[in-house]
């Protein structure tokens, strides 16, 4: 017997689990390849991917395709996972190396410029909703192509018997 309920708590783990194992592999390629360019975009492409994992696992759990309900509370939930996840790692980082975890450090850790926070922090009033509501449209387009991707699938395999 299938549940009707959406497992949420399964899909965003399985999110995380590829996104953080993703997150890793990539990091070992830029190490081991210092030269070779990584593209900007590729956190989004890590995104999508997880969230399409994540949509399979609900829509064979339901043998349904996800509703909008179940692939925006999924996208908002796994975005948030995702900004923290990312922020605890960079805290994370600055602690192991004694920094203090302060705006100043971390623009000047990611752009490699010690530019002062109040022109940043202007720029960063706009563009940190804009980037949060483009992830969490990603993953709500990921989430919905692998629910419709694993239904597809169970039909072609109901059509052939298996």
């Amino acid at each position: 017997m299938r549940s009707t309920s959406m497992p949420l708590g399964r899909m965003l783990a399985i999110f995380l689990a590829v996104l953080i194992a993703a997150s890793v592999v990539l990091g070992v390629v830029g190490y081991v390849f210092p030269d070779l360019p990584i593209p900007s975009a590729m956190g989004g492409v890590l995104a999508m991917v997880a969230a399409m994992s994540a949509g399979q696992s609900g829509a064979r759990a339901l043998n349904r395709r996800l509703s909008f309900t179940e692939k925006a509370v999924f996208a908002v939930l796994a975005t948030m996972l995702s900004v923290a996840l990312g922020v605890g790692t960079i805290w994370g980082l600055f602690a192991y190396h004694g920094l203090p975890f302060t705006l100043e450090y971390v623009i000047l850790a990611m752009t490699g410029d010690a530019s002062p926070a109040d022109e940043i922090l202007q720029l960063l009033v706009w563009i940190v909703p804009v980037v949060v509501l483009i992830h969490v449209l990603i993953t709500y387009f990921g989430a919905a192509m692998g629910s419709r991707n694993e239904i597809k699938l169970q039909e072609k395999l109901a059509a052939r018997g298996k």
